[in-house]
């Protein structure tokens, strides 16, 4: 099977995205041809001026390879947090081809990715709210939750633990992370803009991973945290995102309510090792058996099947 994928990278020059190139992997060790085509200008070459801008270029390349035969896939795949767009992204381009769009950062992009919805086979969406609103629309759409990069994200001993608890999300909550830093002082680390094997040698240097949401959104962080090995502790999420229905509190993550109950929390399970590393070894074995790459190829290639 041949895939054309369609993400924004700088690969070249240090700053790779990983969740496109943790499915992108993922395919060709299965076996399939994929070629990538860069949302970003001049096919990801970073100018002197190191300044980021979208492009048609990718997919107008693709189009012409499409046109020519050169290069003709079975499935188009866009992996966008909501910015990039382009009229000839359209499924009646590329005839015969399943044309897919990957609404990153969802419900928060929800209207920019609802423009490009009805030009696409499927959109595949991190929300369940925003799925049920595409279907209401009249349009496809499939529940792809966070994932994570097991390539990346896993426990390693070689790192060693220095930190109670380890976030990357920077200030959140309004004031919320602020005062749990103010209260844990050195034992909380907060710090941000790791990429990839320096974004996973971060998660694994806490005893466990925190999590704020800013949209009451459901992110990669908390399967990465547990993907490395660590309690993740996040706050309560509203039942409608279905947070609950992926994981149970007490048993394989936690959910605090408020800034005191967080700092309450990441107390006793740090003083608790047995607890905390049972909550840990039940999400660890929950997202290896739902929540990686490995389970997001396989959603894309049930949709190959079923078009």
């Amino acid at each position: 099977m041949k895939v054309a994928m369609l993400y924004a990278s700088w690969e070249d020059f240090g700053e790779p995205w990983s969740t496109p190139q943790g499915i992108r992997n993922e395919f060709i060790a299965r076996g399939h041809t994929v070629k990538q085509y860069n949302l970003y200008h001049d096919n990801g070459m970073l100018p002197p001026s190191r300044m980021r801008r979208y492009s048609n270029e990718g997919i107008n390349r693709l189009h012409s390879d499409f046109s020519q035969g050169i290069f003709v896939p079975d499935i188009i795949l866009a992996m966008d947090y909501g910015p990039w767009d382009a009229l000839q992204f359209d499924k009646k381009y590329f005839p015969g081809v399943l044309v897919l769009s990957e609404a990153g950062d969802e419900p928060q992009s929800h209207r920019q990715h609802l423009a490009k919805a009805f030009r696409v086979d499927c959109v595949l969406s991190p929300d369940r709210q925003c799925v049920q609103r595409y279907k209401d629309l009249g349009c496809n759409a499939i529940y792809w939750t966070h994932h994570a990069d097991t390539k990346l994200f896993y426990p390693n001993p070689n790192v060693p633990e220095i930190f109670d608890c380890v976030t990357t999300c920077g200030p959140r909550g309004a004031g919320l992370t602020e005062q749990v830093k103010n209260a844990l002082g050195d034992k909380f680390n907060n710090e941000r803009y790791f990429y990839g094997a320096d974004h996973a040698k971060r998660l694994n240097m806490g005893k466990m991973v925190f999590q704020c949401s800013q949209y009451k959104e459901v992110t990669r962080r908390i399967f990465e945290g547990m993907a490395c090995g660590k309690m993740v502790i996040t706050d309560r999420l509203p039942l409608e995102t279905g947070m609950q229905d992926l994981f149970t509190d007490g048993e394989d993550i936690v959910y605090y309510n408020d800034a005191q109950d967080a700092i309450d929390k990441i107390r006793y399970y740090a003083s608790h090792d047995d607890e905390r590393m049972i909550i840990a070894n039940n999400g660890y074995k929950k997202v290896m058996a739902n929540h990686t790459c490995v389970q997001r190829i396989d959603d894309i290639l049930q949709l190959e099947v079923t078009k």
